[in-house]
Parts: C-alpha cells; sequence; structure tokens
C-alpha cells in the first residue's frame, strides 16, 4: 500500500509542476489578462465582486455559492482554468506562443525532472544501505 500512495504522490507532484509549467510559459501580459479573466468568470469571484459593486445581494450569493463548489475535493478549477485561459489567449488575443506542442513539451520536461529525482535517489539508497550492511556486519562480528 505504502508503495501505491508514494507512487500517486509522485504522479500528483509532477502533474502540478507540468501545471505549474505551463503557467509561467503563459508569462506575458496576453497570458496573464487570459487568466484572469477566465479564472474570474469561471471561479465565481467575478460574479461575487460584480454584486459587491453593485450592491446586489444575489449575485454576492451565487458567486461565493459557485466559489464554495469549486472548493470542495475533486473539483477541476485549476485544469479547466488553464485550458480556458489558453483557448483565450490562442484565438482572442491571437497569441501565437500557446501550441498544443509547447505545452506537452512542459509537461515532458516535469516528468523527465522527476525522473532525474529517481536516479539520484536510487544512489542515495544504495550507500544507506551500503552503511545499514556496514552496521550489520559491525554487530555480527561482536
Amino acid at each position: 500500500m505504502g508503495k501505491l500512495l508514494r507512487r500517486w504522490w509522485n504522479w500528483f507532484v509532477r502533474f502540478w509542476k507540468g501545471i505549474w509549467a505551463v503557467v509561467k510559459s503563459m508569462g506575458n501580459w496576453k497570458g496573464v489578462l487570459s487568466l484572469l479573466i477566465v479564472w474570474l468568470l469561471i471561479s465565481g469571484s467575478g460574479v461575487a465582486l460584480v454584486g459587491f459593486i453593485i450592491q446586489n445581494g444575489w449575485l454576492i450569493g451565487l458567486g461565493t455559492t459557485i466559489y464554495g463548489f469549486w472548493l470542495l475535493p475533486g473539483t477541476p478549477l485549476i485544469a479547466i482554468n488553464i485550458a480556458l485561459a489558453m483557448l483565450v489567449q490562442r484565438f482572442v488575443f491571437q497569441d501565437r506562443n500557446v501550441t498544443w506542442h509547447s505545452i506537452k513539451s512542459k509537461f515532458k520536461e516535469a516528468f523527465a525532472k522527476e525522473q532525474d529525482q529517481k536516479d539520484t535517489k536510487s544512489t542515495n539508497e544504495i550507500h544507506s544501505e551500503l552503511l545499514t550492511k556496514e552496521v550489520q556486519d559491525d554487530e555480527n562480528k561482536d
């Protein structure tokens, strides 16, 4: 069970590293603006903000309810938000830097870095095994 949990955790960390790499690649003003617009529309915070501005309690409640829904575990707000923001950046702002190939390469880099870390971990594990073996040999001599 421990190996399965560790494997799932490693995948989870690599996935979020890939998401972060994609978000960093959207770093120009078009990407930031599209991410902000889509987040305000999708998350419900934009609806609540408009409700506060025009003093409408119904909009505030609706925005808060939508935001509360997205706070539930297992809801894919960030994945949907980034995907829609990239579509807005590509087709509304006409930014040619956003391509499917660049997104895939960012995720491949994130997963490749994790493989490199696994290789260094295995070297560290080898050293700890050797140390353990030396301690056991010393105990057997006594």
